[in-house]
């Protein structure tokens, strides 16, 4: 295949189980999990598009792919793909994908929850394979599916996501084909049940409900049995009541073999027995016990093997007494857990049943032991039964049915020794259960107790045995006869044994047992010779033709002779049997051979049969033919029999009743007695709550079993002189049975009329109208000596309806109900009335539509009448008959009188009125009910209004308002626009419809504002949106049509206000919605707000004249519709804005006239739409910022209302203007707005302080103070109390010192106060200067004070708080000169590409860094904020490569202020450093860097670099001085000039006289000024190992041929020269200054700067003559000014900013080869015109040149800042920051401190290692610079230098040297390409995963397509 081809339906839907880059144009981006549509495919490749975004399409690998088979539905908007799977897997499928997107979030936030949902997405994952795999059978399929929905039901909620409602059978529902009520009653059913598995986690909800069923079965399976026997044993498992010490189920049987196995090794795997007929009372037993006796069968005692002669166990011959039965030993195990359902299990679990050897003991006790616990464990712990069990919920039947994999094959079935709790007809069962208790025997003739073993026989009535009778348990075959266990030596055996004697019915009567006792021997042949010795017999019928009695019978023991006995003879019969019957007096019968003894055989019985009865009185009912005599005896004497002997023979007794009926037709005289036998037996079966099961025996009784036709006229007598009668306790009686009674009636009239016969007296209809008439008079009866039976005709009364509509008509049935329910007496069993209208609801006649139409007015009327009582507070009058009749209702009703009065009013009344209404609707929606038009009319018409006005009246959070909702709900969804029409019709007056459309829009707007349904009740929430919009459209029309031409304001403004919130609310917001459930939605109700918005526009436009008056009241509701992000409604809306203007530019300012008089004068016309333009501006700021609008919303408002603007003469420029003011606040806001939930706080700010410049320039006074507040809260956040506190004077300056009363516009919430303008005004001082004060700026809040004190002094006159503010301005002024003020640096950032958000694209900022931040802490902090960005390592301008890309790259590079020039007024004055700091890095617009250039001149030699370096200079101006509202700002505009090598050497040179100077002005100011920089700074210009800097300058500027070539430098030559000469004797004082303070050890280097001064002084005056110095080492200093240089565009009067660029002149004897250490060295002096302060100096040089740098050495000493006063020329009066970093007269860049040492400041030593970038210098340099004496601070080492550094610390590490920010630099060309960054070790953490986040790698991608399609993307 190698061209595209369509991709069949069936194969179109796929899964990418690889990520796939789709790296080309039209490649489609893949990632694992996505839904694609397969549209077309080739060999390699498919072409198609990701479900969740369509319009992205592209191809990709097809070995990418997993393709599922589906088919596909086209119905719909887009295609709805349905899989070939079980509809679970797919929900599973769904919601595992909608779980992923939050269990991520879930990660993210660190949520408890993740664990949690992460296993039950393990666990779906699990149930799903299992569903999808097709192995499971029926019922394992049920319980995984039931599982899976609970996890995903108990996920959701976890989740926060929607509930999902399913049916009985776990089935997704469809709301769409759903009743509301149904629907509503399902999600509530589903909460609920969530709630409780909430409150029950960890105890499941099946056993509650389960333990109620009337039949259960506990399924055992047997494993293995681990015990050391050496004869063959009988296992007899029973379950065992360990209360009443009995058992209660038959036995279990299992052969064990001497080898350790079963003998009959066929059911080796299949050893099981279910226990059935286990009811709810067997199942609540306090105790049960699954027991099992070991019985050991052979010898009489036990033979140990001998191992080492094998052969005697095995060769001893079999004989008789191998056969004997003795007891070995019990397992126990309490199992009432698993009976119970505490605890549930499986089969294949197994449990360990621990075995006790009986030894001494018999079975009973030894049982007793281990319930009692009475044994030592360790003897018997590795001897166990091991078994499985399971208790299984149902019928033998339904657990064939539901669990046919755990009953396959065989099963044994032990049975409950009793009757289960129900009894069907055909369960017919005749068992007998004989137990063998104990018995005494005498020795006889033996010198030791006998070992007695009993053989039990059936014998019949000719004494032969019955074989097959006796059964031991299930498990094996029935046996002949029953050998019991044989105690050795024991005249008192206590047996214990349990068995069953199954005989047929026919032979059961004439049979009994017959128990032979014989004594058992060791001796074989002793044994062979034993005869038995005795016997006893019971028969198990009495005389009385009862059965044997359920008790303990002790039977006479006969001893037996065998010489005269006769076995075969029956004469034994003659004997007494029972020990009870000897005391009879009377001659004693004897029998040859058999004499009565003394000893002692105790037995018990119980007989379980449906046949045979032990109650004499039943039997003569029964039997009644027979002794007709006593017929009313027994008729009486039933009503006395236990109701477990009536229910067993139900059908029995029901026949002879009616044949007692029937057989007396012609009199009435047994009629009243077998009627009250017959109510006996009715309420027996369906009051009494222990035979409620056998309800379903009486039902088919009636149905198949009855058969008296004639019954019912008997029947229909009866009752009617029941209810003629006064006997109120029979009529009671009578209506609790009526259902049964009526049942008969009916049964017995259909079976009259199947008869054959011809002529039958046809009365039968007037029959039973009679006595529905009498009924119906007995209900009118106002008496209370009947109100009981009144109350319970009405609860029976509706269950005889079905019976009655089989024999009489249901029309006329209807309107007998109805008169019975009309004609009960007002407030009079109310709320039984209204149950009895709810059950004939739901009664088949309400399916009829002629009998609705009877019934339902009726039924509405009650209703009605009840809601509207309570509304009113009506609580029922007549108080005194109701109290009268409480206990009647209350025992009617089956409850206490306390309940009654609880209940009593409105809630539980209302409440049956809500659920009656509910069945009605629910069973209306169904269309199988026939035409219900007339119903759902009747039902508008009637109670509509009454349930909106009870929801009115209704608290949200009563538990009835969710279902009056959904009543109202489904009424306006059954409603069609006829049954509308028809309801508006039926309004008398105008006002009437005026106040429904009032009242049922506030409703409407009321739920969707604030739903009464939970928020995840989506189902629901969307069907009542439906509905709503539904009724909307009925609404618009009604408006339209009845209050336009009248206009109505309140109508439209109501319809307009809850059609908008209608819109907006949550739950219609699809693209909040994961994409699954958005396409639900669209699929069942399409975009709701889409339809809702073109209904409104209509409403709108149909306006006319009128809607001047909805402007600008309705501008913000409007404005929020057209917010929605769907771009057709958009389309549509937004031009109703422009409507909105013309509205208000046409409107007369004068409010008398209408907008529609059009003979007004037109120059009342308002011209403008301010009202219009305000609230929208004021709407969009706080709807916008609270998350409405886009983009897309932006341009498509500023495309459609600009081209409505520009096509409007008078609006025009008015309209453009406000359409542009518009667009950029929305451009601001959604900046603001995406920002705004950053946790980036500095982004924040940004957008904050751009939207405050636009409200500031459009005058907008309040969303400009609302701004300053949320940017005010930022900063203290953050702790910027400097920002702050500008921020808040912002404020400050909209007030004026006044006693004008604010505006509200003007007012603060923190100063809430403040009512003029001065009392706000002076409490946002105070926070200011507050602010200034933390933040350190006292000069600023110095000012505050001062026009504080102003007003207090001039204008108020308030002395007390000016004396305050003069105490604060003193402690500002103490704290300028006292305390330290970290000096901030400057940072230029640049932010290119267009990967930053829109504020920050390619564009620069000057930063102000915080308290001691240098470069490298900058750029970190910088980059954390932009994990992805990269950092661009060179400071030239970026290309369109960057600018343009979509990455982020960042640049950074420090800068320096350039002081204002207003502040030279300190220009020679001896100003404190203190004083001056603030003003160089404070109130700074201008801001400067440098960047070094090499230019070759070829003028000049190669060699010299001093001749070639130039310097690019950049001036750059922020918006906004700093610091200001924020702590950076944009540059503004931005200036680069070029610096000539000549220039760069003239101001290199100034900066070293001017630090030279300093020393001097220093020395004068403070005799004890610190040494060690001075002795840096001399020795790095006089020592001659590195003296070549001025001859340099000669070389490259002082030659002939520079000369010639440059004549325009002269004046900057000669310049030069006089400023070599001018160091001369500032050179000497500074070494006079030294020699006088050089301690002992400095001696040394003293002599060196002597001797190389000398030198150099000798060189310079030879060649430049002796300069001039204006100072002297005296107090007194005179000024000298300098030479004037020509004004020169090359020169600037900026500063240079590096540290690195400025070291070249400095003397004249430098070699080149010391020029690279140089550079260093001078990097600090700065000889500009124009001060500035410069950047940091690196603390990372070579140590050579640390030594001689006197910027490196300043680097490491204190500031020495001193208050006496020195002067300093104007035109350097101010310093670069290099000046702070080198000169004694200014703070270092890198020092942290700035307090004046003379107070007494502690001082803190740093030591920092100090390791060098630039290139090592030779050893014999090295030799040299080592080989010169310290200064007694630095120690020298090999190859780095330990400097301590004096002061609260350097950052040591930053540099412009080494770090991308550098500025003026080094003229080296190392220096012009800098070097390379450090990698962000952060980028680990972002690096991607190279298999795509997949342990599997993905294929490679195929070969390319065919290029013969064309694609677009």
């Amino acid at each position: 295949m190698n061209v595209w081809e369509p991709v069949p339906d069936d194969f179109s839907y796929g899964i990418a189980i690889y990520n796939f880059e789709g790296d080309s144009e039209f490649k489609l981006r893949l990632t694992v999990g996505d839904s694609l549509h397969l549209l077309e495919e080739e060999e390699h490749w498919y072409y198609g598009c990701v479900l969740h975004d369509r319009h992205r399409k592209g191809i990709f690998p097809k070995n990418y792919v997993h393709v599922k088979p589906c088919t596909v539905d086209h119905s719909g908007p887009t295609p709805t793909f349905n899989f070939k799977e079980p509809s679970i897997a797919q929900e599973i499928t769904s919601v595992l994908k909608e779980w992923g997107i939050h269990w991520k979030n879930l990660y993210v936030n660190h949520n408890k929850d993740f664990e949690q949902i992460k296993n039950r997405i393990y666990d779906l994952l699990t149930h799903r394979s299992k569903i999808v795999s097709g192995t499971l059978p029926v019922d394992e399929l049920k319980r995984v599916t039931k599982q899976a929905t609970e996890e995903i039901d108990v996920g959701n909620k976890t989740l926060g996501l929607d509930l999902i409602v399913r049916d009985k059978n776990g089935n997704l529902i469809e709301p769409e084909k759903t009743s509301t009520l149904q629907l509503y009653y399902l999600h509530k059913n589903a909460t609920e049940r969530m709630s409780r598995s909430d409150k029950n986690e960890s105890k499941g909800s099946q056993p509650k409900t389960a333990i109620q069923q009337y039949s259960n079965i506990f399924i055992v399976a047997v494993k293995n049995f681990t015990c050391k026997m050496t004869e063959d044993a009988e296992l007899l498992m029973t379950l065992y009541d360990g209360k009443e010490y009995k058992p209660i189920a038959e036995n279990y049987v299992v052969r064990w073999s001497k080898d350790g196995l079963m003998c009959d090794l066929d059911q080796m795997y299949n050893l099981r027995v279910m226990f059935t007929d286990l009811g709810k009372r067997d199942l609540e037993r306090e105790k049960i016990y699954l027991v099992c006796y070991v019985v050991r069968v052979g010898a009489m005692e036990i033979k140990e093997l001998d191992h080492r002669r094998s052969s005697v166990s095995v060769t001893t011959k079999k004989g008789t007494t191998e056969g004997m039965r003795r007891p070995f030993g019990v397992a126990a195990m309490e199992i009432t857990q698993f009976m119970n359902g505490e605890r549930e299990s499986d089969l294949e679990q197994e449990f360990a049943v621990p075995f006790v050897n009986c030894d001494k003991d018999n079975l009973e006790q030894t049982l007793k032991k281990i319930m009692n616990k009475d044994f030592a464990k360790t003897e018997h712990k590795n001897q166990a039964l091991f078994v499985g069990m399971k208790l299984l919920r149902g019928d033998l039947k339904q657990v064939r049915e539901e669990n046919p994999h755990l009953v396959l094959g065989n099963l044994s079935i032990a049975r409950k020794m009793g009757f289960p709790e129900v009894i069907l007809p055909g369960d017919v069962r005749n068992d007998l259960y004989l137990t063998l208790i104990k018995g005494e025997f005498s020795k006889g003739n033996k010198t030791c107790d006998k070992n007695v073993e009993v053989v039990v026989r059936v014998c019949n009535e000719k004494g032969e045995a019955i074989p097959g009778v006796i059964a031991l348990g299930s498990g094996i075959v029935p046996l002949d006869e029953y050998k019991s266990m044989i105690y050795y030596h024991e005249d008192k055996p206590h047996w214990y044994e349990t068995f069953k004697v199954a005989i047929p019915i026919e032979e059961f009567k004439t049979s009994h047992l017959k128990f032979t006792f014989k004594h058992r021997s060791s001796n074989e042949a002793k044994d062979k010779n034993e005869k038995p010795f005795a016997m006893s017999y019971v028969k198990l019928m009495q005389e009385n033709g009862t059965t044997l009695r359920d008790a303990r019978h002790h039977l006479v023991v006969y001893k037996v002779d065998y010489k005269k006995f006769d076995e075969k003879s029956l004469d034994y019969f003659k004997l007494l049997s029972i020990a009870s019957e000897t005391k009879d007096t009377g001659p004693k019968t004897q029998v040859a051979g058999l004499t009565p003894s003394k000893d002692v055989f105790i037995i018990s019985s119980n007989i379980c049969s449906t046949k045979l009865t032990q109650n004499v009185d039943l039997l003569g009912l029964l039997n009644w033919q027979t002794d007709r005599d006593n017929l009313k005896t027994c008729l009486r004497a039933l009503l006395h029999v236990d109701g477990e002997e009536v229910v067993k023979f139900l059908q029995d007794i029901l026949d002879s009743l009616f044949n007692i009926l029937m057989s007396y037709s012609d009199t009435d005289t047994y009629d009243l007695l077998v009627f009250d036998c017959l109510l006996h037996i009715i309420s027996l079966v369906s009051n009494d709550w222990k035979y409620q099961h056998f309800e379903p025996v009486l039902d088919l009784y009636i149905k198949e079993s009855f058969s008296a036709t004639l019954a019912h006229k008997k029947l229909i007598s009866v009752l009617k002189n029941i209810i003629g009668n006064s006997n109120s306790q029979l009529i009671f009686k009578t209506m609790k049975s009526l259902q049964y009674v009526v049942r008969f009636v009916s049964r017995s009239r259909l079976l009259m009329t199947l008869c054959p016969v011809e002529d039958i007296e046809d009365d039968f209809e007037d029959n039973f109208r009679d006595l529905l008439q009498d009924i119906t008079g007995m209900m009118s009866s106002p008496s209370d000596t009947i109100l009981r039976e009144q109350g319970a005709c009405l609860k029976y009364l509706p269950s005889t309806i079905p019976d009655i509509l089989k024999v009489f008509d249901a029309k006329e049935l209807s309107l007998i109900l109805c008169d019975i329910i009309e004609n009960i007496p007002t407030r009079r069993l109310t709320k039984q009335k209204m149950m009895t209208i709810n059950d004939i609801v739901h009664s088949q006649l309400f399916l009829y539509a002629d009998c609705r139409k009877i019934i339902l007015p009726v039924i509405l009327k009650q209703v009605k009448v009840l809601f509207e009582v309570n509304d009113e507070g009506d609580r029922r009058q007549d108080g005194r008959l109701q109290n009268r009749s409480v206990a009647k209702v209350a025992q009617l009703l089956g409850t206490t009188e306390q309940c009654v009065h609880q209940h009593r009013g409105y809630s539980e009344e209302v409440e049956l009125c809500i659920k009656i209404l509910s069945d009605i609707l629910d069973l209306l929606f169904n269309k199988d009910v026939g035409p219900t038009y007339d119903d759902i009319l009747e039902i508008i018409m009637m109670v509509l209004r009454t349930v909106i006005q009870t929801h009115i009246n209704m608290t949200r959070e009563s538990p009835q308002a969710g279902n009056l909702v959904s009543i109202m709900i489904d009424i306006f969804r059954q409603m069609s626009e006829r049954h509308y029409n028809s309801y508006i019709e039926n309004f008398k007056t105008r006002f009437d419809t005026l106040d429904f459309l009032m009242e049922i829009l506030l409703v409407f707007k009321g739920l969707v504002n604030e739903s009464v349904f939970p928020h995840d009740w989506c189902d629901m929430i969307m069907l009542q949106n439906s509905v709503i919009l539904k009724a909307l459209r009925f609404f618009s029309h009604t408006i339209r049509d009845c209050f336009f031409e009248k206009f109505e304001y309140q109508a439209w403004s109501n319809f307009f206000h809850c059609a908008i919130a209608f819109m907006t609310q949550p739950a219609l917001q699809l693209e909040n919605f994961s994409f699954s459930k958005r396409m639900k939605i669209i699929r069942i109700y399409k975009d709701m707000r889409r339809e809702t918005g073109f209904e409104i526009r209509s409403m709108w436009f149909n306006l006319g004249q009128n809607k001047v008056q909805f402007v600008p009241s309705l501008v913000e509701s409007i404005l929020e519709m057209t917010l929605i992000p769907e771009s057709e409604l958009r389309k549509a809306t937004i031009p109703i804005f422009f409507d909105m203007m013309q509205c208000e530019f046409y409107s007369s300012r004068y409010e008398l006239e209408s907008y529609g008089n059009t003979s007004r004068n037109s120059k009342h016309v308002k011209g403008n739409f301010n009202d219009f333009e305000n609230e929208m501006i004021a709407k969009l700021d706080i709807l916008v910022e609270g998350g409405k609008g886009d983009q897309n919303y932006k341009d498509l408002f500023h495309s459609i209302m600009m081209d409505y603007c520009t096509q409007h003469s008078a609006i025009k420029d008015s309209g453009i203007k406000f359409v542009t003011t518009v667009t950029r606040l929305m451009e601001r806001l959604l900046e603001y707005r995406c920002i705004i939930t950053d946790e980036n706080k500095e982004h924040r700010m940004s957008c904050t302080v751009t939207l405050l410049d636009f409200y500031s320039e459009i005058n907008r006074k309040e969303m400009y103070i609302r701004y300053l507040n949320k940017l005010y809260d930022l900063h203290m956040e953050c702790d910027n109390y400097t920002e702050a506190a500008y921020t808040i004077e912002l404020h400050a300056k909209l007030l004026n010192w006044s006693d004008d009363d604010l505006l509200q516009i003007l007012k603060s919430n923190r100063h809430a106060h403040a009512q003029t303008h001065r009392q706000l005004k002076e409490a946002l001082y105070y926070n200011i200067i507050e602010n200034y004060d933390k933040g350190r700026l006292w000069e600023c809040a110095i000012e505050k004070c001062q026009e504080l004190a102003t007003q207090f002094q001039s204008e108020t006159f308030d002395y007390e708080q000016l004396s305050q503010l003069y105490r604060r301005m003193a402690k500002f002024y103490e704290d300028i000169m006292k305390k330290s003020r970290a000096i901030p640096e400057y940072f230029r950032v640049g932010y290119f590409g267009k990967g930053f958000p829109q504020f920050l694209q390619n564009k620069m900022f000057i930063y102000r860094g915080k308290e001691y931040e240098r470069l490298a802490d900058f750029n970190a902090r910088i980059l954390n904020e932009f994990p992805k960005a990269e950092l661009l390592n060179k400071l030239t301008p970026p290309g369109e490569d960057i600018t343009e890309s979509d990455r982020q790259w960042i640049q950074i590079n420090k800068v320096d202020p350039i002081m204002d020039e207003k502040k030279h007024r300190f220009s020679g004055k001896p100003v404190s450093e203190q004083i001056l700091n603030y003003y160089k890095v404070n109130d700074i617009q201008k801001f400067t860097f440098s960047r070094p250039v090499i230019r070759k001149d070829p003028f000049i030699d190669d060699k010299n670099e001093f001749g070639h370096l130039w310097l690019e200079r950049t001036e750059l101006t922020t918006t906004y001085p700093l610091p200001g509202i924020l702590g950076w700002f944009l540059v503004s505009s931005s200036t680069t000039h070029e610096i000539s090598p000549l220039r760069n050497a003239i101001e290199t040179m100034e900066k070293a006289n001017k630090t030279l100077k300093n020393y001097v002005v220093m020395f004068n100011a403070d005799k004890n000024m610190q040494i060690n920089p001075l002795s840096l700074t001399l020795t790095g210009i006089l020592d001659a190992a590195v003296m070549g800097g001025i001859k340099n300058y000669e070389e490259a500027f002082f030659t002939e041929e520079y000369k010639t070539h440059h004549e325009e430098d002269d004046l900057l030559l000669q310049k030069l020269k006089d400023l070599i000469a001018d160091q001369i004797p500032l050179l000497e004082l500074c070494v006079r200054i030294h020699k006088e303070k050089a301690p002992e050890n400095l001696q040394p280097l003293q002599k060196r700067l002597e001797d190389c001064f000398a030198k150099m002084k000798e060189s310079v005056t030879e060649k430049y003559g002796f300069g001039n110095c204006d100072i002297k080492l005296e107090n007194q200093v005179t000024m000298r000014r300098h030479h004037s240089i020509a004004n020169d565009s090359r020169l600037s009067n900026v500063s240079m900013v590096t540290d690195n660029v400025d070291g070249r002149s400095r003397v004249s004897s430098l070699t080149k080869s010391q020029v690279a250490s140089l550079r260093q060295f001078t990097a600090s002096f700065n000889f500009a015109t124009s001060p500035s302060i410069g950047s940091k100096s690196s603390v990372s040089s070579n140590t050579k040149s640390l030594l001689m740098s006197p910027s490196k050495s300043l680097t490491t000493t204190p500031a020495l800042n001193h208050k006496k006063s020195f002067k300093i020329p104007k035109d350097k009066r101010r310093s670069s920051k290099s000046d702070q970093t080198t000169s004694p007269s200014t703070i270092s860049g890198t020092q942290w401190y700035t307090q004046d040492l003379t107070n007494g400041t502690p001082i803190v030593e740093l030591t920092e290692e100090l390791t060098p970038k630039r290139p090592l210098r030779s050893e014999v340099e090295k030799e040299k610079r080592l080989s010169r004496p310290t200064s007694g601070q630095f120690s020298s080492r090999s190859s780095s230098l330990s400097v301590t550094l004096r002061g609260a610390g350097s950052s040591g590490s930053s540099s412009n040297r080494d770090s991308v920010g550098t500025t003026d630099s080094s003229v080296s060309e190392e220096d012009i390409v800098p070097p390379p960054i450090p990698l962000k070790q952060r980028e680990v953490d972002y690096s991607p995963d190279p298999d795509g986040g997949f342990d599997d790698t993905p294929p490679t991608p195929p070969p390319k397509p065919p290029k013969n399609k064309n694609i677009s993307t």
